[in-house]
Order: C-alpha cells, then sequence, then structure tokens
C-alpha cells in the first residue's frame, strides 16, 4: 500500500513476474533476432547519399544508347530505331540476317518481323522499342563479359576471384536485388537493364574463358615459337578458335535476356513486356495473345541472328529451356555443337545428278504452268463486286461495270498474291533444277515444285469455292481466276511427273517400322480442322448490320418528332443514343465455315485435311518401306498442308485489306492456318532427310530414282564425273 502527493490513499500492485519461455520455444527467437534487413536499409541509405556520382557514371552508358540510338531526342531520329519506318527496321533484320547467316535466313526473319508490324502500330512501337532493350542490354554484355573472359581465361587469378560472383550472380534470384537497383537507379529503362545484365553476362564470361582455356597448348607455344607477341597470341590464335564457344556464349545471353523482358517491365521499361504485364493484370485476353505473338516473334528474330548453323534444327522454346537449364553451367552447352571438323567429314563432295530426260519433261511442264500462272493475276479475277471484300467491306457489294484482277482487293486480293508467289517458286525451281540442279536453295527442287504447285491450285480453288457475300447486287467470275485455276492444275500434274522421276536419296536410311505417330498426328489435324469449320471464319458487329428493321423504323420516327417539334430534339437524341447502346449490345453476327451464308471453305479445308490422312498411311510405312515411295507421300502430304495454309491465308489476309471496323475474321480461320502449318509441319522430318543424289567420279548410277528404267540408256544423261 502506497501514499500518493495529494495524502489519498490508491492501491499499487506490483508487476506480473515475467514468464520465462522455454529455449526449445520457437517464439524464443523473438528475442534474438539479427536486424539484417535494417542493416542493409542503412547501408543503402549510406549508398545513396554518399555515392550519387559513382551510380550516374555506371548508368551513363545505359542512359547514352537509350538516348541516342532508342529512343531519344528530336534532332537525329533517323537512326533510333523507334522513329525508324517499319520498313527500314524489317530491310536492317534482313540485311543483318544475309551477313550474319544466308539470304533465306533474312528474308524469312524480316517477313516474319513485319507480323509484328501487321498486329497494329502499338505493337509495332513496342516490338522496336524491345529491341532497342535487348539490344542495349547485349551490347553492353558483350562489351563487359568477352574481356572480362579474356581475363579470366588467360590469367588464373583473375578467374579465381571472378568465378564466386558468377555463382552468386546465377544462384540469387533475380527478385532478390530488383529493389536495392530501384533504390539506386530508380524506375526505367536503365535499371531494367542493369538487372537484365546481371542476370544475362555470366554465361558470355564462362563460355568466353573456357573457349580460350580450350584452345590446344601446343598451338599457342608455337605461335610464341615463332615471335607472336601476346597481342598477336590473343588475336590471331586464341580468338578465332574460341570463335564458336563465344558465338555460343553471346546466343546464351540474348536467350536469357529475353526471359528478363518481364521483369524488366515490372521496373518501369516500356516494350512488349509491359503489354504483356498489363494484360495479366487487366486479364486481358486479346492484348495478352497478341503482345505474346509478338514477343515471341522478337525472339525468336533475335535467336536466329545469333545462331550457328548447327542451331538450325531446334526450336525455341528447346533453346530457351536449355539456356534456362545450363544457366549456372553454359559449359555443358558446348557439347551439343558439332565441331568444323565434324561438319566437314559428313559433307557429301559428289557431284549433284543432272537431269534426266523423264525428269524434264515435268520441269518443263511445270515450267509452262507458272509462266501461266503469271499471266493469269494480271487479268480480271470478278466482275461487278468484290467477291471476297464484299463480306467485309459493304461499299464492294455493289461496283457495277468494274472488273478486278488477281492483286486487286476487290479481285483476287491475297488469293492472287498466293498464286503469283507459288508460280515464282515454280518458275525458280524450274530453271535452277534445269541449269544448276540440286546446287542452289534446298526448297527449289521438286519437293519444293509440288508444294508451290498445289498452293498454286489451292489459291484459286479457293476463291472460287466462296460464294458471293450477302447483299452482292451481281457478280461474275473473271477469266484469270479460271486460268489460275487450270495452271494449277497443269502445275501439280508436271510437278508429279518431276517428283516421280527426280533423283533423290536419304542422307540415311529412314526407320523401317510403321510411324504411328505420324498417323494420329494426322488424325488429329483432321480433327482440328472439323473444329475449324464448325468455329467461326468471321465476325460481323457493324452498326448497320446489327440494327433490325424494327429498330431502324423506330430511330427513324423519333428523328421526325424531333424536326417536326425541336423542343423534344434533346430527348429524343438521348433515346436514339438509348437504341444505338441497346444495338451494340446484340449478339454479334458469326458464320461459321460450312453455313451457305459464310465463305464455306470448311468444306475445302476438311477435304483436303482428309486427303493428306489418307496419304499420310503410305507416308508412314502402312503400305511399305521403300524410303523413295515414303518420300513423295510425304511431299504429297506436306503439299495439302501448304494448300490448307494458303486457303485460310488467303481469307484472313484479304479480309484485313479491307474490311470495315468491327468485321474481322474468325478464329476458325486462324485453327485452318494452324491445321495446314502443323500438316506440313509432320512431314517436314522426311522431307529434310532427302537431297538430289550425288555422283562421284568414276561411279555410275543406274536407276537413281527407283523408275526401274534402262540403266544404259540414262546413264549419260544422271552421271556426271566429280568437278
Amino acid at each position: 500500500m502506497k501514499l500518493d502527493a495529494g495524502s489519498s490513499m490508491v492501491l499499487a500492485q506490483d508487476p506480473p513476474a515475467e514468464e520465462t519461455t522455454p529455449f526449445w520455444d520457437n517464439k524464443i527467437l523473438d528475442s534474438w533476432e539479427i536486424p539484417f534487413g535494417s542493416w542493409m536499409e542503412e547501408m543503402i541509405n549510406w549508398v545513396i547519399l554518399n555515392l550519387g556520382t559513382v551510380f550516374d557514371i555506371i548508368e551513363w552508358p545505359f542512359s547514352f544508347l537509350f538516348r541516342n540510338f532508342v529512343d531519344g531526342p528530336e534532332y537525329h531520329p533517323w537512326w533510333e530505331i523507334t522513329d525508324m519506318s517499319w520498313v527500314l527496321v524489317c530491310g536492317g533484320v534482313l540485311v543483318v540476317g544475309v551477313i550474319t547467316r544466308n539470304l533465306r535466313v533474312g528474308f524469312g526473319l524480316a517477313v516474319l518481323l513485319a507480323l509484328c508490324g501487321l498486329l497494329g502500330n502499338e505493337f509495332w512501337e513496342e516490338t522496336t522499342t524491345t529491341i532497342g532493350l535487348i539490344g542495349v542490354a547485349v551490347v553492353l554484355c558483350v562489351v563487359i563479359g568477352i574481356p572480362t573472359g579474356i581475363l579470366c581465361g588467360r590469367i588464373d587469378g583473375v578467374w579465381k576471384v571472378v568465378r564466386p560472383v558468377l555463382d552468386a550472380m546465377q544462384v540469387v534470384h533475380a527478385f532478390v536485388y530488383i529493389i536495392p537497383f530501384i533504390f539506386f537507379f530508380g524506375l526505367g529503362p536503365e535499371p531494367a537493364t542493369i538487372v537484365t545484365m546481371v542476370f544475362a553476362v555470366p554465361p558470355l564470361i564462362r563460355l568466353t574463358n573456357l573457349g580460350i582455356r580450350q584452345v590446344p597448348a601446343d598451338v599457342v607455344e608455337a605461335s610464341r615459337a615463332y615471335g607472336a607477341s601476346e597481342v598477336r597470341v590473343l588475336f590471331d590464335v586464341q580468338l578465332p578458335l574460341a570463335r564458336a564457344a563465344i558465338m555460343t556464349g553471346i546466343n546464351q545471353t540474348l536467350l536469357l535476356a529475353i526471359s528478363m523482358i518481364g521483369i524488366a517491365a515490372i521496373m518501369g521499361a516500356s516494350g512488349l513486356g509491359l503489354l504483356v504485364y498489363r494484360a495479366v493484370l487487366n486479364l486481358d485476353t486479346p492484348l495478352s495473345t497478341s503482345s505474346g505473338l509478338a514477343l515471341f516473334v522478337v525472339a525468336v528474330v533475335l535467336d536466329r541472328l545469333t545462331q550457328t548453323e548447327a542451331g538450325e534444327g531446334t526450336n525455341l522454346f528447346a533453346r530457351i529451356r536449355r539456356a534456362w537449364a545450363h544457366r549456372r553451367d553454359p559449359e555443358a552447352l558446348l557439347e551439343e555443337v558439332p565441331s568444323e571438323e565434324m561438319a566437314t567429314d559428313a559433307a557429301s563432295e559428289g557431284t549433284p545428278a543432272l537431269v534426266g530426260t523423264s525428269e524434264r519433261r515435268g520441269v518443263l511442264i511445270g515450267l509452262v504452268a507458272s509462266v501461266l500462272a503469271l499471266v493469269s493475276v494480271f487479268l480480271p479475277w470478278g466482275h461487278d463486286s468484290g467477291h471476297v471484300s464484299g463480306y467485309g467491306r459493304n461499299a464492294d457489294l455493289d461496283l457495277g461495270g468494274l472488273s478486278f484482277n488477281g492483286l486487286a482487293a476487290e479481285g483476287g486480293s491475297f488469293f492472287g498474291v498466293a498464286v503469283l508467289a507459288t508460280s515464282l517458286v515454280i518458275l525458280g525451281s524450274a530453271l535452277t533444277t534445269l541449269t544448276k540442279p540440286g546446287r542452289v536453295a534446298r526448297w527449289f527442287g521438286a519437293d519444293g515444285a509440288l508444294m508451290a504447285a498445289a498452293g498454286l491450285l489451292a489459291a484459286p480453288a479457293g476463291y472460287l469455292w466462296i460464294g458471293s457475300p450477302a447483299g452482292a447486287v451481281s457478280y461474275s467470275h473473271g477469266i484469270g481466276a479460271w486460268v489460275a485455276l487450270g495452271s494449277g492444275i497443269i502445275a501439280v500434274a508436271g510437278a508429279g511427273v518431276w517428283i516421280r522421276n527426280a533423283p533423290y536419296s536419304p542422307m540415311r536410311p529412314l526407320r523401317s517400322t510403321v510411324s504411328i505417330s505420324r498417323i494420329l498426328i494426322s488424325a488429329g489435324i483432321v480433327g482440328m480442322l472439323a473444329v475449324a469449320g464448325l468455329a467461326a471464319w468471321s465476325v460481323d458487329e457493324r452498326a448497320e448490320l446489327i440494327i433490325t428493321p424494327e429498330l431502324q423504323a423506330e430511330i427513324d420516327r423519333l428523328e421526325q418528332e424531333a424536326r417536326d417539334d425541336p423542343s423534344i430534339a434533346g430527348q429524343n437524341a438521348s433515346e436514339i443514343a438509348a437504341l444505338y447502346a441497346k444495338a451494340e449490345e446484340r449478339e454479334a453476327l458469326r458464320t461459321d465455315g460450312f453455313v451457305e451464308a459464310g465463305p464455306r471453305l470448311g468444306h475445302l479445308t476438311l477435304g483436303l485435311g482428309v486427303a493428306a490422312l489418307l496419304l499420310t498411311l503410305p507416308a508412314a510405312g502402312l503400305f511399305g518401306t521403300d524410303e523413295q515411295r515414303r518420300w513423295r507421300w510425304s511431299v504429297a502430304v506436306a503439299a495439302l498442308g501448304v494448300g490448307v495454309m494458303l486457303v485460310a491465308a488467303g481469307w484472313i489476309a484479304s479480309l484485313v485489306r479491307v474490311s470495315d471496323p468491327n468485321f474481322v475474321s474468325g478464329p476458325g480461320s486462324f485453327l485452318c492456318l494452324l491445321a495446314g502449318f502443323l500438316l506440313f509441319a509432320s512431314a517436314r522430318g522426311v522431307l529434310r532427310q532427302f537431297q538430289r543424289t550425288k555422283v562421284y567420279e568414276g561411279e555410275h548410277e543406274s536407276d537413281p530414282a527407283g523408275r526401274g528404267e534402262n540403266p544404259k540408256a540414262e546413264a549419260d544423261e544422271v552421271v556426271t564425273p566429280r568437278g
């Protein structure tokens, strides 16, 4: 009991005794908590306050590159990638692809990159920004990584210091060091690129170090014995011999940089990663799929530009997966790259067989068909209305008295473009086969000609198969479409004779067993084509088609009342706006690939798919294991796949070219396009195994094409000595 200063009596209780926490209780850990987070916070604050100049120096190269080459001031926009025309960007990819790889790769990558622009201007701008971000990251990784790797390869002490640092950079997840980098450098493309470099540069350093160390010691000692300085030893001996390892390191760095695009978006960088991030937050399906496709295209383009020829046969997903799997031991990737000596030993030194009489007959038929097809695209394909464009543009439903050729938007449109492209392929295949058989591009031969011929036949057939759109005043087919169809039939017949007599042989024996998987895949593709036919091939949300006659009559009545009595004009305008809003809520008009009101292309593509399934049976070896026959049937399957692709692509591209707002091609056409590609891909494995038969000096091939003809009669025509 205690007495306070006012002499009033109060009761005071003693504080309760503290409970002792047993040592084995987890709660005791709070009493011994190490303030590691507080230490780091204090250190970061001190660094920010006292080392700002150091961080400005580190950030300067990134800011300089972004400011001058990605998105900088207005006085030199012509060399900034975000301000360049899409034609210049795609042309630059073409040039780089030709220089680093070959014309085929360069052209294919340029066309593929242009696809990002076709998704819309917003996607193109973010695509160029993404290329700039990755380009800056990879360039600076090369500037830092290759010299560091060289030092590590030549000086053991440097490698002992750098190696644990690289281990830490690869073990610690990027999310761990994002926050410190944001504190040090803020938000934006510069800190995002720095984080990307931390994650992506270790493989380049490790592989450069390994490449330098793998140079044979006797070669290095021999160069020194002949008086070469250390600089010449490095640049004339070690770096050339380590080139394969260094290029593999650059490619792995690029792949890892691409995989960091999403994290860069979290740190405030723009680009396609930002669109993907925004789509995830908003659950925006159209944005996520379109941005994902654009990001995939950019990844493919950049990967193909930096990979070696040995990596040609692997797809992007496999390469990225391999890069992630070996990000801590990238040296293992070198075991997958064949040496140049192996490639040289595997290469055949024979001379491709010359063209025999029977093969020449098919080549000449294809040549004539291609010339006829070239003429057909400039002839009238339609009269009085747009046959395909009328579906997507109401203005083309009544074009009385006008005629349109195969390239016009109101005429053949992209069906005519397909005829033009395939006829040029057949023409090129015929000319190269007659002049330099087996010495030009891989697909400029008998198999490529048959696939192009199938496309040449499918494109005008698809155009003629489509019914006239509802509302067309009048329409009649022009002579050009029928000439193109006839040239396609002739081309297929000529290509059949051509491939029947072409001397092709496999580089390695095919499996003698029946490929059940190919049959199942083809059956699944036919099922996909059936689903594609049932799905929508066009989606029409145009207001003039959604408004019913009754609704239009009500709108006309309200407008007439407003004209008669201006005092109620405002009220009637609100009612009309409400009626329009109600009309927009109506279900869009969707037509599938089978109904008469639509393009009806589902019937055609499904028929081609069933034919491909039937041809897959002998191609898979079900009726025999003869390699030549399996190859020919496989080419036929691939040709039907090309035909399906061109029919779907012609419909999609023709509508993209001219459609009114709110009218688009449906997902059924996309599924059909994908099914055609899968048909082609299912046969590609066999096609790649075959090449024109090689003839060696002093060797006579009696029956190179398996024709069973008189060997003596054909010997002088298909055999040529080496050299």
